[in-house]
């Protein structure tokens, strides 16, 4: 009985100093480990400089650019003061607002507004005080952890050229536009690269391949890009030959907290409004990538109470016979704003009907597209992270007589994007399987009890993402460096 009684003592103590150290235990239950320790293998890879570590390109979600006026170098958003956001500013609302015009292409609609750098910090000044809130600046310090060489400061040290691009985009714009400016500045980079190649490793025309990080929207460009390269959406509403053209240049995308299925926030808001800004249903309602971003019609997101009949949200007559958005009555005093140069009520209701009309029409379009199952060319990585366990509108319910909404119901998902938009599970509003059903062929999935900005700032992501960027050799890596 006393060597029982002494074992048992024994034991307990090494369970007890267990419990405060994970130090050569193998019974501790530490999860959330502090620290930041490099080891020497990976400290040899973070300072590595060469033709062998892929450049890495950002590529930022909705709002997630500074946007300003060309001409007066304004800043339209990204920085705000008291009187933006209490009072709004009417003068910036319209600035920030899409363009609308009768007879124009919604990809050929410009205006002065572009984009000047990715959202790093959010300002908000308020009595002389300056408040921010961190936006894409923990993904960067992330990557430049890892020894990345961002373009937007001095190289560090010993170093001899950027392997860190930020593509900022004006995120108002249609998205198969701004895949034609990201092949463009893709491009560039390549060719910037190729210089400091042959001039410093004596290696001419090296096949230069990038990888994507790309948050929320970012993610829904780069899989465009990356299925169709700079092609257009066809002008007859039919749907694009996939050519894998982006593939010539990428090795992996990833892409953090997409809305692949769409997500339901973005027609709740185009009713009710957003906050930010004071931004009006109308104004929101002029953004052509806010219908990209509306839930794929299969999910069964929008219905009809009562019947359960689901809502064509793409048919711009229902916005009008429901009131909805832009075509909402008490919505002309921000058309007024907007439209300053057309005088009567109906015109401008006639200019936001065409608007609507071709929104809604390139937003099924897209949404049709970027569903057809397909498989990218061998050694392409395509890899999603996503957020869980956070409440996230699932479905609303219509007044089919009044066009209010009467409920609104949740599931699971980083508070913006559902889970099983981001996987595009397409069991979700179809015929239930015991398996994840999506068009999309994912490389492999993370998922992180995370929010949709805390993705990025997880050190779980942060500890993988770096793994896999500056310790894993890709196929097309091996390809290429025969």
């Amino acid at each position: 009985m006393k060597i029982f009684v002494n074992c048992f003592a024994v034991v307990l103590s090494i369970i007890v100093i267990s419990g405060c150290t994970s130090t050569g235990s193998y019974i501790s239950r530490e999860t959330d480990v502090k620290g930041t320790s490099i080891g020497e293998v990976a400290q040899k890879n973070i300072t590595y400089e060469g033709i062998k570590r892929n450049p890495v390109i950002v590529i930022h979600g909705f709002q997630g650019a500074n946007l300003i006026n060309s001409k007066t170098g304004e800043n339209l958003w990204g920085q705000f003061k008291s009187s933006d956001v209490i009072l709004g500013n009417n003068d910036k609302l319209r600035q920030l607002a899409h363009p609308m015009k009768k007879g124009v292409k919604i990809d050929e609609l410009s205006d002065d507004v572009v984009p000047n750098g990715i959202l790093k910090k959010l300002q908000v000044t308020i009595m002389g005080i300056t408040v921010e809130a961190i936006a894409y600046d923990s993904l960067i310090e992330t990557l430049i952890s890892g020894g990345y060489q961002p373009e937007t400061k001095p190289l560090a040290t010993g170093k001899n050229f950027n392997t860190l691009f930020e593509f900022a985009y004006d995120w108002r714009r249609d998205l198969p536009y701004n895949a034609r400016v990201l092949d463009k500045y893709i491009k560039e980079k390549k060719k910037y690269l190729q210089n400091q190649y042959e001039k410093l490793y004596g290696v001419k025309n090296f096949d230069v391949q990038f990888n994507i990080i790309a948050h929320s929207m970012g993610g829904l460009l780069s899989r465009y890009y990356l299925r169709y390269g700079a092609a257009n959406l066809p002008e007859d509403g039919s749907i694009p030959k996939i050519t894998w053209a982006g593939s010539k240049h990428l090795d992996t995308v990833i892409i953090a907290g997409t809305p692949n299925a769409g997500y339901l926030d973005t027609f709740l808001e185009m009713l009710r409004g957003a906050k930010a800004l004071n931004f009006t249903p109308a104004a929101l309602g002029t953004l052509p990538t806010y219908y990209q971003m509306l839930p794929a019609p299969s999910t069964a997101s929008i219905l009809y109470s009562g019947s359960n009949e689901p809502v064509d949200v793409f048919n711009p007559k229902v916005w009008v016979d429901m009131k909805w958005g832009i075509m909402a009555p008490e919505e002309d005093d921000t058309l007024k704003i907007l439209l300053p140069d057309a005088k009567t009520k109906e015109e401008r209701r006639s200019i936001a009907l065409d608007h609507l009309t071709k929104c809604l029409a390139r937003a099924k379009q897209f949404i049709a597209t970027m569903k057809v199952k397909a498989s990218p060319p061998d050694g392409i990585e395509l890899k999603l992270i996503f957020g869980y366990g956070i409440n996230t509108s699932r479905r609303a319910y219509v007044d089919k007589k009044t066009g209010k909404i009467d409920l609104v119901e949740y599931a699971l998902g980083d508070g913006k994007v559902l889970a099983s938009s981001a996987v595009w599970d397409e069991r979700t509003g179809g015929k239930w399987s015991v398996f994840v059903r999506t068009p999309i062929s994912w490389t492999d999935s993370t998922l992180i009890r995370a929010a949709h900005m805390g993705i990025l700032e997880a050190q779980v992501f942060k500890d993988n993402l770096l793994f896999h960027l500056i310790m894993i050799e890709t196929e097309k890596q091996v390809e290429i460096l025969k």
